[in-house]
């Protein structure tokens, strides 16, 4: 008997408060066991499956990360995780902090010039005052600075094909010291935007422009090389770019990659339950999993 992830129903009547940051709608619900924010997945995508199952793959992987669980309330489906912000703490935003750095830059001044770049993440998050997350011990002695860390982070974008690594989805915690957040909102991963059709079409398709492994090739990061470039890297550039900058750090992730089976993977999609995923979007989340670890593991920092 597969034992499912459960479906927390939200009571109708729970306090809630919105939340200002992002394009989907979502609340902040004080229910008995804390703060928690519940977010609602678009109609016809597999956001909320999406979430939950990359929430697991950290898991795996031993990153630091936000807790999910599937929630409904109202009739509506969506996630429910638990703040990671302790009391009295702050999470201050990638676009914050790389504006405050940079107030003076004249970059700042045209919209033509892109902040979210490589080298000055990378520069702010190798500040030392900059800690690990808050209660997470590193998989290895190797990882011992927040761009280690974050570097772990765009690994895992990488082997889910997640595209909304942007300058509000990272951010460091505020809280008497500065600490890197744990990573958040992965919904946007694992095609869980396609429709089964094409999802099916791109895994028995002869035409290698159309295939899936074609596909996951052209997933793209929310982080730009450098300020004046017109295009975002790919996921997979994005962590090489890093990984060349930390190999040691890189080195302890891929080898964490290494380590998780097929199987373990599996088993995170058969605990969702049946109303929440297909099984065409199984197979092919799957896949790119596969195909993905196989081209992260090729890299050579």
């Amino acid at each position: 008997m597969t034992d499912f992830y459960p479906i927390i129903q939200i009571p109708d009547n729970t306090p809630a408060q919105l939340e200002q940051q992002g394009t989907k709608p979502k609340d902040w619900l004080h229910l008995n066991k804390g703060k928690h924010l519940f977010k609602i997945g678009r109609e016809n995508t597999g956001e909320n499956w999406a979430e939950i199952v990359a929430c697991e793959l950290c898991a795996l992987l031993g990153l630091p990360h936000a807790h999910y669980e599937f929630a409904v309330q109202m009739g509506k489906k969506g996630v429910l995780s638990e703040t990671f912000v302790p009391l009295h703490g702050r999470l201050v935003v990638g676009n914050e902090l790389l504006a405050e750095i940079h107030s003076t830059d004249p970059a700042r001044q045209s919209p033509k010039l892109q902040n979210h770049t490589f080298k000055r993440i990378f520069n702010y998050l190798s500040s030392p005052e900059i800690l690990l997350p808050m209660d997470w011990q590193p998989p290895s002695d190797a990882i011992h600075s927040a761009v280690d860390v974050f570097l772990g982070y765009l690994l895992l974008d990488a082997w889910i094909a997640n595209q909304d690594r942007h300058d509000e989805n990272w951010g460091v915690i505020h809280h008497d010291k500065i600490y890197l957040a744990p990573t958040y909102d992965h919904a946007a991963s694992m095609g869980q935007n396609e429709s089964d059709s094409k999802r099916k079409e791109m895994l028995i398709t002869k035409d290698k422009g159309r295939h899936i492994s074609h596909y996951i090739e052209r997933a793209r990061s929310q982080i730009f090389f450098k300020k004046t470039d017109s295009k975002k890297m790919f996921t997979l550039e994005a962590f090489q770019q890093f990984a060349d900058k930390k190999p040691k750090a890189a080195k302890v992730w891929l080898q964490r990659l290494g380590d998780i089976s097929p199987e373990q993977c599996q088993n995170v999609f058969n605990r969702i339950p049946p109303s929440e995923i297909s099984e065409t979007a199984i197979e092919f989340a799957m896949k790119l999993l596969e195909l993905n670890k196989k081209r992260l593991l090729e890299v050579k920092p």
